[in-house]
């Protein structure tokens, strides 16, 4: 068969950009690999030191402590998150195949860069967990397999059928959240296949669900006898513990929901304004997909006692998807023209640097409680303070002006509603949405890795554990927010975390007055002074301090902390 020069072209023209972008992909993460762990990313990676310690910590389908032992096997403690990099990469490029199939060269590439540029994906990558990396991989694995499914003929759908239910399967091992992957499947069938669902293609679909649940306990099962570090009843004893029965902390679900916006940016939420029938027919797959996930974490499960902000990190590919087609059917319309736009990007360029430069006003630090008073504050206007980034499973605490985070999503909605009512200005408002997108994830990667603007918390943290370590008069060290677990547990010094946070205050002040080693106080969040911790430790000596922008590092010595507690 002779392939033609411009068929040969056009392959070298693809495989160029998308090579680009992946190599895009890539230098965005590689400096954020050597963050410190932190909280459960370093439990995670400790744990999956042996087979044992997996099988007791990790309450998740067995896939998942499995993934975790293969990941320290290849890349060890100290390099872990090479391997969710790598799962994510793949990510990138079965993401790009799958909208190739479904929406074209042109749209795959838009959705691909979207993917790329988002903080929340960018982040994602880098957390030693399976919610950003293995379970988008296995999510675009079935939904490739769905696709062949479905444009087949009845007599060559079975070896496509196999390959769907056996990706569905890898990722119901992962986790039990795939159910959702499951669902979406199953009602797009139905939907697209509405008008002729036959009482037997009905009784063909039941019976298929009904199958897979019988060979995903048996696979369970059998998992379980040939591999008894993992256990079902350890596995169902942790679901149960998302069903409500004390009631739902919906300050927390509120709190952790408008930080996954943050995450997801502009960039993957604006566009949405600019959805439609066609949009929505070519893209209905993922629309289903967010659908059931908002009602799976905000509805049906309490999530608020979880660290819900990595659970949500499902939205990215979907997102980024439908974005990603709005935007590329955008600059597709034969109205537009890219030799216009010239002046447009640079005004736009020009926004992006105003809004960039709000991050250098002066910003007040908050401190984490109460929480009430943050929302006082953007309920009043007054957003000159630095929102802290942070959470269960990472990231290591980064500080970004709320100020900078609020004016990037107002005037890109601006824009947006404005290109939704005038349609002949649309192109320029979705430039200057994407410009002022590109703006925000890059102040928000840069402040995880780098922390240039408002300071760094890993420059504090490795400071910090260098004093620690030379110092022979210290012999145990308990840290705020679990941070530095992992340095400080290596150096044989670490005893405990604490929390800031009322709740646990009388059990503290127990803790605190027994306690005879010191504190390590990486302050973000910041404690408050006026509270029991802030007033405890302005009573303690300050044996070393350190400071990178607005984020303090202090070793205390707390000699007299029983007298100390009895006087505050």
């Amino acid at each position: 068969m002779i392939i033609s020069q411009s068929k040969i072209f056009e392959f070298i023209k693809l495989y160029r950009w998308i090579i680009l972008i992946l190599i895009i992909f890539l230098l965005l993460r590689l400096p954020g690999l050597h963050l410190p762990y932190y909280q459960d990313e370093w439990k995670n990676v400790a744990s999956a030191s042996s087979v044992q310690l997996a099988g007791s910590f990790f309450a998740h389908p067995p896939l998942m402590q499995m993934w975790f032992v293969a990941g320290y096997a290849l890349f060890g403690e100290n390099q872990f998150r090479v391997f969710p990099l790598l799962f994510s990469a793949m990510t990138l490029i079965l993401l790009y195949i799958v909208a190739r199939k479904r929406f074209g060269n042109t749209t795959a590439l838009w959705v691909s860069v979207l993917f790329t540029i988002s903080f929340y994906s960018v982040w994602g990558s880098l957390m030693t967990d399976v919610d950003g990396s293995a379970t988008p991989l296995l999510f675009l694995l079935s939904v490739y397999c769905y696709d062949r499914f479905s444009a087949l003929d009845e007599h060559s759908k079975k070896k496509w059928f196999l390959l769907l239910v056996l990706s569905c399967l890898a990722g119901f091992l992962i986790k039990l959240s795939f159910i959702l992957v499951v669902g979406a499947l199953a009602i797009d069938y139905i939907w697209n296949n509405w008008s002729i669902m036959t009482f037997k293609k009905w009784s063909i679909l039941a019976g298929s669900l009904f199958g897979f649940g019988i060979v995903y306990i048996v696979a369970l099962y059998i998992i379980q006898a040939i591999y008894p570090a993992f256990s079902i009843d350890f596995m169902l004893s942790h679901a149960n513990n998302f069903v409500s029965e004390t009631g739902r902390d919906y300050i927390q679900i509120i709190v952790q929901g408008v930080k996954a916006i943050y995450y997801l940016s502009p960039l993957l939420i604006v566009p949405l304004l600019f959805s439609s029938k066609e949009i929505f027919k070519q893209t209905r797959l993922f629309f289903i997909y967010l659908l059931l996930g908002f009602l799976f974490y905000f509805i049906v499960f309490d999530f608020s006692r979880g660290v819900l902000d990595k659970y949500l990190m499902f939205t990215i590919v979907p997102l980024a998807v439908i974005s990603g087609a709005i935007v590329a059917r955008i600059f597709k319309s034969r109205e537009f023209n890219w030799r216009k736009m010239k002046w447009p990007i640079v005004c736009a360029a020009i926004i992006a640097i105003i809004i960039f430069k709000l991050n250098f006003f002066p910003h007040g630090v908050m401190s984490l409680y109460p929480k009430t008073e943050w929302f006082s504050r953007v309920l009043y206007g007054e957003w000159n303070f630095l929102n802290p980034f942070n959470g269960g499973s990472g990231p290591i605490g980064f500080y970004v002006s709320f100020l900078f985070v609020a004016v990037s999503f107002i005037v890109s909605a601006l824009f947006g509603i404005v290109g939704l009512f005038k349609r002949e200005w649309k192109y320029i408002c979705v430039i200057f949405i994407l410009i002022i997108s590109i703006a925000y994830n890059a102040v928000l990667a840069e402040e995880l890795m780098f922390g240039k603007i408002n300071g760094s918390s890993a420059e504090v943290l490795n400071a910090s554990v260098s004093f620690i370590a030379n110092n022979p008069s210290i012999k145990q060290i308990m840290s705020y927010n679990d941070i530095g677990n992992h340095e400080i547990s290596k150096i044989g010094k670490w005893k405990s975390r604490f929390y800031a946070a009322p709740q646990f205050e009388t059990n503290h002040r127990q803790i605190f007055s027994d306690f005879k080693g010191q504190y390590l106080v990486v302050d973000i969040p910041h404690i408050s002074e006026d509270i029991f911790y802030g007033k405890f430790f302005a009573k303690c000596n300050i044996l070393f301090e350190t400071v990178s922008g607005k984020i303090t590092g202090r070793v205390y010595d707390c000699p007299n902390s029983k007298a100390i507690i009895d006087s505050i």
